[in-house]
Protein backbone atom coordinates (compact mmCIF):
# COMPACT_ATOMS: atom_id res chain seq x y z
CA UNK A 1 0.00 0.00 0.00
CA UNK A 2 1.58 3.75 -0.80
CA UNK A 3 0.60 7.19 -1.57
CA UNK A 4 -0.42 8.03 -5.16
CA UNK A 5 -1.09 11.82 -4.48
CA UNK A 6 -2.23 14.08 -2.51
CA UNK A 7 -4.14 16.97 -3.66
CA UNK A 8 -4.69 20.50 -1.35
CA UNK A 9 -6.71 23.30 -2.42
CA UNK A 10 -7.83 26.26 0.45
CA UNK A 11 -5.79 24.12 3.11
CA UNK A 12 -3.97 26.72 5.10
CA UNK A 13 -0.88 28.08 3.20
CA UNK A 14 -2.16 26.16 -0.28
CA UNK A 15 -4.64 28.64 -1.53
CA UNK A 16 -4.45 27.27 -5.00
CA UNK A 17 -5.03 23.41 -6.09
CA UNK A 18 -1.61 21.58 -5.46
CA UNK A 19 -1.28 18.35 -6.38
CA UNK A 20 1.78 15.96 -4.39
CA UNK A 21 2.97 13.44 -6.55
CA UNK A 22 4.29 10.44 -4.70
CA UNK A 23 6.11 7.47 -6.04
CA UNK A 24 8.57 4.45 -4.88
CA UNK A 25 11.72 6.96 -5.59
CA UNK A 26 10.10 9.78 -3.28
CA UNK A 27 12.23 10.11 0.48
CA UNK A 28 10.98 12.77 1.71
CA UNK A 29 9.94 16.85 1.43
CA UNK A 30 12.63 19.25 1.89
CA UNK A 31 12.42 23.11 1.99
CA UNK A 32 13.62 26.01 4.36
CA UNK A 33 11.44 26.91 6.83
CA UNK A 34 8.20 28.35 7.00
CA UNK A 35 7.51 27.37 3.18
CA UNK A 36 4.46 24.47 4.37
CA UNK A 37 6.29 21.32 4.82
CA UNK A 38 3.97 20.54 8.20
CA UNK A 39 1.17 21.46 6.56
CA UNK A 40 1.55 18.56 4.39
CA UNK A 41 1.68 15.87 7.54
CA UNK A 42 -1.08 18.42 8.69
CA UNK A 43 -3.33 17.70 5.56
CA UNK A 44 -2.46 14.20 5.76
CA UNK A 45 -3.51 13.99 9.52
CA UNK A 46 -6.76 16.33 8.37
CA UNK A 47 -7.59 14.02 5.50
CA UNK A 48 -7.45 10.40 7.71
CA UNK A 49 -9.67 12.33 10.05
CA UNK A 50 -7.93 14.14 12.32
CA UNK A 51 -10.90 16.06 15.08
CA UNK A 52 -8.23 18.04 17.01
CA UNK A 53 -7.64 21.78 16.20
CA UNK A 54 -4.33 22.31 18.30
CA UNK A 55 -2.78 18.73 16.70
CA UNK A 56 -3.33 21.22 13.64
CA UNK A 57 -1.63 23.67 15.24
CA UNK A 58 -4.68 25.86 15.16
CA UNK A 59 -7.15 27.05 17.88
CA UNK A 60 -10.71 25.87 15.80
CA UNK A 61 -11.16 23.61 12.94
CA UNK A 62 -11.68 26.44 10.89
CA UNK A 63 -8.59 27.65 11.16
CA UNK A 64 -7.12 25.32 8.69
CA UNK A 65 -9.29 27.15 5.83
CA UNK A 66 -7.04 29.79 3.78
CA UNK A 67 -7.00 33.17 5.83
CA UNK A 68 -6.11 34.77 2.80
CA UNK A 69 -2.99 37.56 2.51
CA UNK A 70 -3.04 41.61 1.87
CA UNK A 71 -3.70 40.18 -2.57
CA UNK A 72 -5.54 37.23 -1.80
CA UNK A 73 -8.90 36.81 -0.58
CA UNK A 74 -9.36 34.25 1.76
CA UNK A 75 -11.33 30.78 1.00
CA UNK A 76 -14.65 29.54 1.90
CA UNK A 77 -13.63 26.03 1.91
CA UNK A 78 -10.78 23.43 2.44
CA UNK A 79 -10.36 20.70 0.44
CA UNK A 80 -8.14 17.48 1.02
CA UNK A 81 -7.83 14.12 -1.60
CA UNK A 82 -5.73 11.33 -0.87
CA UNK A 83 -5.05 8.59 -3.27
CA UNK A 84 -3.66 5.28 -1.72
CA UNK A 85 -2.40 2.65 -3.68
CA UNK A 86 -4.62 -0.32 -2.76
CA UNK A 87 -3.34 -2.90 -5.74
CA UNK A 88 -2.55 -5.10 -2.63
CA UNK A 89 -5.81 -5.16 -1.27
CA UNK A 90 -4.29 -3.73 2.22
CA UNK A 91 -7.57 -1.21 2.70
CA UNK A 92 -10.96 -3.79 2.55
CA UNK A 93 -11.85 -1.82 -0.77
CA UNK A 94 -12.22 -4.01 -4.28
CA UNK A 95 -10.37 -0.92 -6.24
CA UNK A 96 -6.95 -0.86 -7.04
CA UNK A 97 -7.28 3.14 -5.74
CA UNK A 98 -8.72 4.40 -2.52
CA UNK A 99 -9.67 8.15 -2.76
CA UNK A 100 -10.32 9.35 0.91
CA UNK A 101 -11.18 13.30 0.56
CA UNK A 102 -12.46 15.97 3.23
CA UNK A 103 -13.87 18.96 2.84
CA UNK A 104 -14.78 21.81 5.28
CA UNK A 105 -16.56 24.91 4.73
CA UNK A 106 -16.30 27.96 6.78
CA UNK A 107 -20.44 27.89 7.95
CA UNK A 108 -19.28 24.34 9.58
CA UNK A 109 -20.58 21.61 7.44
CA UNK A 110 -18.32 19.32 6.40
CA UNK A 111 -18.22 15.79 4.27
CA UNK A 112 -16.01 12.99 4.29
CA UNK A 113 -15.91 10.79 0.32
CA UNK A 114 -14.48 7.46 -0.45
CA UNK A 115 -13.77 6.88 -3.83
CA UNK A 116 -16.59 10.14 -4.33
CA UNK A 117 -19.20 8.29 -2.12
CA UNK A 118 -20.49 10.12 0.86
CA UNK A 119 -18.89 8.00 3.92
CA UNK A 120 -18.99 8.95 8.21
CA UNK A 121 -15.71 9.72 10.00
CA UNK A 122 -16.23 6.48 11.33
CA UNK A 123 -15.96 4.92 8.10
CA UNK A 124 -12.78 6.50 7.25
CA UNK A 125 -11.64 5.48 11.03
CA UNK A 126 -12.42 2.13 9.91
CA UNK A 127 -11.23 1.89 6.94
CA UNK A 128 -7.48 2.73 7.91
CA UNK A 129 -7.64 1.07 11.09
CA UNK A 130 -4.80 -1.90 10.99
CA UNK A 131 -2.78 0.23 8.69
CA UNK A 132 -0.47 2.36 11.15
CA UNK A 133 -2.26 5.11 9.67
CA UNK A 134 -5.11 7.26 10.94
CA UNK A 135 -5.63 9.93 13.72
CA UNK A 136 -4.00 7.70 16.14
CA UNK A 137 -1.47 5.92 13.69
CA UNK A 138 1.92 5.97 13.81
CA UNK A 139 3.09 6.41 10.49
CA UNK A 140 2.68 10.30 11.36
CA UNK A 141 5.11 11.42 13.51
CA UNK A 142 4.80 14.93 14.26
CA UNK A 143 7.25 17.28 16.55
CA UNK A 144 7.03 16.52 19.82
CA UNK A 145 5.64 13.14 19.15
CA UNK A 146 8.25 11.13 19.92
CA UNK A 147 8.67 12.09 23.33
CA UNK A 148 4.83 11.64 24.20
CA UNK A 149 5.85 8.06 22.86
CA UNK A 150 8.68 7.73 25.45
CA UNK A 151 6.87 9.47 28.18
CA UNK A 152 3.35 7.89 27.47
CA UNK A 153 2.17 5.58 29.83
CA UNK A 154 2.44 1.31 29.59
CA UNK A 155 -1.51 1.13 28.04
CA UNK A 156 -1.10 4.41 25.38
CA UNK A 157 2.67 2.50 23.94
CA UNK A 158 0.70 -0.41 23.58
CA UNK A 159 -1.94 1.30 21.72
CA UNK A 160 0.80 2.21 19.21
CA UNK A 161 2.08 -1.48 18.82
CA UNK A 162 -1.30 -2.76 19.14
CA UNK A 163 -1.75 -0.62 15.36
CA UNK A 164 1.73 -1.33 14.45
CA UNK A 165 0.74 -4.95 14.80
CA UNK A 166 -2.36 -4.42 12.88
CA UNK A 167 -4.15 -5.82 15.72
CA UNK A 168 -6.15 -2.55 16.73
CA UNK A 169 -8.81 -3.41 13.79
CA UNK A 170 -9.61 -6.71 15.49
CA UNK A 171 -9.58 -4.75 19.04
CA UNK A 172 -12.03 -2.65 17.35
CA UNK A 173 -14.17 -5.07 16.21
CA UNK A 174 -13.80 -7.23 19.68
CA UNK A 175 -14.81 -4.09 21.75
CA UNK A 176 -17.88 -3.22 19.29
CA UNK A 177 -18.83 -7.01 19.68
CA UNK A 178 -18.71 -6.98 23.58
CA UNK A 179 -20.67 -3.55 23.77
CA UNK A 180 -22.93 -5.64 21.34
CA UNK A 181 -22.93 -8.39 23.64
CA UNK A 182 -23.44 -7.01 26.91
CA UNK A 183 -26.49 -5.08 24.94
CA UNK A 184 -27.90 -8.42 23.93
CA UNK A 185 -27.37 -9.48 27.83
CA UNK A 186 -29.55 -6.77 28.72
CA UNK A 187 -31.92 -7.62 25.64
CA UNK A 188 -31.98 -10.64 27.31
CA UNK A 189 -32.79 -9.94 31.04
CA UNK A 190 -34.74 -7.34 29.99
CA UNK A 191 -36.40 -10.03 28.04
CA UNK A 192 -36.93 -12.44 31.09
CA UNK A 193 -38.24 -10.03 33.07
CA UNK A 194 -41.20 -9.57 30.43
CA UNK A 195 -41.31 -13.38 29.99
CA UNK A 196 -41.79 -13.13 33.90
CA UNK A 197 -44.64 -10.49 33.66
CA UNK A 198 -46.33 -12.26 30.79
CA UNK A 199 -46.39 -16.25 32.86
CA UNK A 200 -47.53 -14.21 35.60
CA UNK A 201 -50.29 -12.41 33.49
CA UNK A 202 -50.77 -16.22 31.98
CA UNK A 203 -53.87 -16.79 33.41
CA UNK A 204 -55.54 -13.76 32.77
CA UNK A 205 -54.20 -13.55 29.07
CA UNK A 206 -55.42 -17.49 28.78
CA UNK A 207 -59.33 -16.03 29.36
CA UNK A 208 -58.62 -12.88 27.86
CA UNK A 209 -57.69 -15.58 24.50
CA UNK A 210 -60.44 -17.46 25.51
CA UNK A 211 -62.83 -14.68 25.42
CA UNK A 212 -60.50 -13.34 22.09
CA UNK A 213 -61.41 -16.28 20.22
CA UNK A 214 -64.91 -16.22 21.16
CA UNK A 215 -65.36 -12.96 20.15
CA UNK A 216 -63.32 -13.88 17.29
CA UNK A 217 -66.06 -16.63 16.22
CA UNK A 218 -69.42 -14.19 16.78
CA UNK A 219 -67.63 -11.67 14.96
CA UNK A 220 -66.65 -14.09 12.21
CA UNK A 221 -70.68 -14.85 12.33
CA UNK A 222 -71.82 -11.21 12.35
CA UNK A 223 -69.63 -10.59 9.34
CA UNK A 224 -71.39 -13.60 7.84
CA UNK A 225 -74.84 -12.32 9.13
CA UNK A 226 -73.48 -8.77 7.69
CA UNK A 227 -72.54 -10.22 4.57
CA UNK A 228 -75.98 -12.45 4.18
CA UNK A 229 -77.65 -9.14 4.87
CA UNK A 230 -76.08 -7.13 2.43
CA UNK A 231 -76.29 -9.91 -0.46
CA UNK A 232 -80.10 -9.52 0.87
CA UNK A 233 -80.44 -5.59 0.58
CA UNK A 234 -77.89 -5.62 -2.49
CA UNK A 235 -80.49 -8.22 -4.38
CA UNK A 236 -83.32 -5.56 -2.96
CA UNK A 237 -81.74 -2.35 -4.23
CA UNK A 238 -80.95 -4.62 -7.71
CA UNK A 239 -84.92 -4.95 -8.03
CA UNK A 240 -85.27 -1.64 -6.84
CA UNK A 241 -83.26 -0.71 -9.56
CA UNK A 242 -84.63 -2.46 -12.33
CA UNK A 243 -88.01 -0.81 -11.28
CA UNK A 244 -86.92 2.44 -11.20
CA UNK A 245 -85.06 1.94 -14.44
CA UNK A 246 -88.54 0.74 -15.92
CA UNK A 247 -90.06 4.02 -14.16
CA UNK A 248 -87.87 6.27 -15.60
CA UNK A 249 -88.16 4.47 -19.13
CA UNK A 250 -92.05 5.15 -18.64
CA UNK A 251 -91.46 8.48 -17.67
CA UNK A 252 -89.04 9.12 -20.21
CA UNK A 253 -92.00 8.00 -22.44
CA UNK A 254 -94.23 10.52 -20.63
CA UNK A 255 -91.81 13.12 -20.94
CA UNK A 256 -91.97 12.77 -24.85
CA UNK A 257 -95.85 12.81 -24.54
CA UNK A 258 -95.50 15.87 -22.61
CA UNK A 259 -93.37 17.71 -24.60
CA UNK A 260 -95.61 17.28 -27.60
CA UNK A 261 -98.18 18.31 -25.69
CA UNK A 262 -96.26 21.56 -24.68
CA UNK A 263 -95.54 22.28 -28.06
CA UNK A 264 -99.46 21.86 -28.61
CA UNK A 265 -100.40 24.09 -26.01
CA UNK A 266 -97.61 26.69 -27.11
CA UNK A 267 -99.44 27.32 -30.33
CA UNK A 268 -102.33 27.30 -29.04
CA UNK A 269 -101.39 29.68 -26.36
CA UNK A 270 -99.84 31.62 -29.33
CA UNK A 271 -103.24 31.44 -31.39
CA UNK A 272 -105.03 32.54 -27.96
CA UNK A 273 -102.88 35.03 -27.95
CA UNK A 274 -103.41 36.31 -31.12
CA UNK A 275 -107.46 35.76 -30.57
CA UNK A 276 -106.62 37.97 -27.66
CA UNK A 277 -105.22 40.67 -29.58
CA UNK A 278 -108.30 40.28 -32.05
CA UNK A 279 -111.05 40.74 -29.38
CA UNK A 280 -108.97 43.53 -27.80
CA UNK A 281 -109.38 45.07 -31.12
CA UNK A 282 -113.13 44.13 -30.86
CA UNK A 283 -113.36 45.55 -27.52
CA UNK A 284 -111.97 48.79 -27.80
CA UNK A 285 -114.56 49.42 -31.47
CA UNK A 286 -117.43 47.87 -29.04
CA UNK A 287 -116.64 50.75 -26.32
CA UNK A 288 -116.09 53.50 -28.66
CA UNK A 289 -119.56 52.33 -29.68
CA UNK A 290 -120.69 52.09 -26.15
CA UNK A 291 -119.49 55.71 -25.65
CA UNK A 292 -121.07 56.88 -29.03
CA UNK A 293 -124.28 55.27 -27.42
CA UNK A 294 -123.79 57.03 -24.26
CA UNK A 295 -123.46 60.20 -25.69
CA UNK A 296 -125.91 59.58 -28.40
CA UNK A 297 -128.57 58.43 -24.88
CA UNK A 298 -127.55 61.53 -22.99
CA UNK A 299 -128.28 63.35 -26.32
CA UNK A 300 -131.56 61.92 -26.11
CA UNK A 301 -132.11 62.10 -22.67
CA UNK A 302 -131.59 65.91 -23.09
CA UNK A 303 -134.66 66.05 -25.45
CA UNK A 304 -136.37 64.40 -23.36
CA UNK A 305 -136.03 66.84 -20.71
CA UNK A 306 -136.55 69.63 -23.03
CA UNK A 307 -139.68 67.98 -24.52
CA UNK A 308 -140.87 67.33 -20.78
CA UNK A 309 -140.68 70.74 -20.20
CA UNK A 310 -142.42 71.88 -23.31
CA UNK A 311 -144.96 69.43 -22.12
CA UNK A 312 -145.55 70.73 -18.92
CA UNK A 313 -145.68 74.20 -20.10
CA UNK A 314 -148.38 73.63 -22.77
CA UNK A 315 -150.57 71.76 -20.35
CA UNK A 316 -150.35 74.60 -18.21
CA UNK A 317 -151.05 76.47 -20.64
CA UNK A 318 -153.79 74.18 -21.70
CA UNK A 319 -154.82 74.64 -18.45
CA UNK A 320 -155.07 78.41 -18.86
CA UNK A 321 -156.61 78.41 -22.02
CA UNK A 322 -159.43 76.13 -21.05
CA UNK A 323 -159.86 78.14 -17.62
CA UNK A 324 -160.17 81.53 -20.16
CA UNK A 325 -162.52 79.63 -22.31
CA UNK A 326 -164.59 78.68 -19.63
CA UNK A 327 -164.79 82.46 -18.40
CA UNK A 328 -165.24 83.32 -22.27
CA UNK A 329 -168.26 81.07 -22.28
CA UNK A 330 -169.61 82.76 -19.15
CA UNK A 331 -169.06 85.86 -19.99
CA UNK A 332 -170.20 86.24 -23.49
CA UNK A 333 -171.08 83.97 -26.52
CA UNK A 334 -169.43 86.05 -29.08
CA UNK A 335 -165.74 84.49 -28.07
CA UNK A 336 -167.34 81.43 -29.69
CA UNK A 337 -165.43 81.72 -33.45
CA UNK A 338 -162.39 83.00 -30.96
CA UNK A 339 -162.95 79.73 -29.16
CA UNK A 340 -163.35 77.51 -31.71
CA UNK A 341 -159.49 78.99 -33.04
CA UNK A 342 -158.32 78.24 -29.45
CA UNK A 343 -159.49 74.97 -29.55
CA UNK A 344 -157.94 74.24 -33.06
CA UNK A 345 -154.83 75.57 -31.50
CA UNK A 346 -155.38 73.31 -28.67
CA UNK A 347 -156.00 70.35 -30.40
CA UNK A 348 -152.78 70.92 -32.25
CA UNK A 349 -150.23 71.88 -29.04
CA UNK A 350 -152.18 68.17 -27.92
CA UNK A 351 -151.21 66.49 -31.06
CA UNK A 352 -147.75 68.03 -30.83
CA UNK A 353 -148.02 66.52 -26.68
CA UNK A 354 -148.92 63.67 -27.63
CA UNK A 355 -146.92 63.10 -30.25
CA UNK A 356 -143.50 64.63 -27.90
CA UNK A 357 -145.32 62.20 -25.34
CA UNK A 358 -144.58 59.49 -27.67
CA UNK A 359 -141.19 60.05 -28.32
CA UNK A 360 -140.65 60.67 -25.11
CA UNK A 361 -141.90 57.26 -24.51
CA UNK A 362 -140.05 55.18 -27.28
CA UNK A 363 -136.85 57.16 -26.32
CA UNK A 364 -136.99 56.00 -22.77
Amino acid sequence: MLFKTLEIQGFKSFADKTVLTFDTKTTAVVGSNGNGKSNISDALRWVMGEQGAKTLRGEKMEDVIFHGTVERKPMGFAKVALTIDNSDRTLSVADDEVVISRKLYRSGESEYLINGKKSRLRDVQELLMGTGLGRDGYSIIGQGRVSEIISARDTQRREIFEEAAGVSLFLKKKADAEKQLAQAEENIIRQRDLIRVDEERLPILKKQSEKAMLASELLAQKKELEISVSVARLNEKRGELSKLNDDLLLNKGECEHYEHDIEKAEGEIEKLGDDKLAAQGRLERVRAGIQSANDELAEKRSAISVAENDLKHNEQRRDELTEQLRNAEENSRTFDTQIERINAEIAEKQSAADEYEKQANDLK
